[in-house]
């Protein structure tokens, strides 16, 4: 016989728990290896095509439907390369970031810049990425790239 807590005490008690954000991006890559990313317009710099998961969805699932909708490319669900702790992170709290393999499509592929969200979109060498993204980020986007030639998948972090 096993117990149960009542459901309004195992609501209180799950209410007591810690919560994390969950984000995902795809590293997406050219015939020369150059990586895809992305100017937002709702904050400064650059990053990756993907973003928040939403409610009920896995963060697979989650990257590759932001992908379609910020740069109109409906790829293969790649394989999970890294996984980056965030905590204690402002008001952003805890958080989690999957970055998956978005695989290799010819530069002259037409991307679709979703207006709402980017201002727009460049192919950078991984060498190059330090003048996008902040030297930790290209740093683990650099990892991610290596986890796709070695077939193995990387965990980073926390952030601070």
């Amino acid at each position: 016989m096993s117990s149960h807590l009542p459901d309004d005490e195992l609501r209180a008690f799950i209410a007591t728990l810690p919560t994390r954000r969950l984000a995902s991006a795809a590293i997406i890559r050219d015939e020369s290896g150059r990586v895809l990313v992305v100017e937002p317009n709702y904050k400064d710099g650059w990053t990756l095509p993907g973003g928040t998961t939403e409610a009920g969805e896995d963060p697979r699932t989650g990257c590759f439907r932001e992908v379609l909708e910020e740069v109109g490319l409906q790829l293969p669900a790649g394989r999970l390369l890294l996984i980056a702790h965030g905590v204690n992170q402002g008001m952003w709290g805890d958080s989690v970031s999957f970055l998956y393999d978005g695989g290799q499509i010819p530069s002259n592929t037409k991307i679709t810049v979703q207006e709402e969200e980017l201002l727009g979109y460049a192919w950078v060498a991984p060498e190059d990425l330090d003048g996008y993204v902040s030297p930790r980020v290209a740093d683990r986007l650099r990892t991610a790239i290596g986890c796709i030639a070695d077939g193995t998948t990387a965990e980073v972090g926390p952030l601070h």
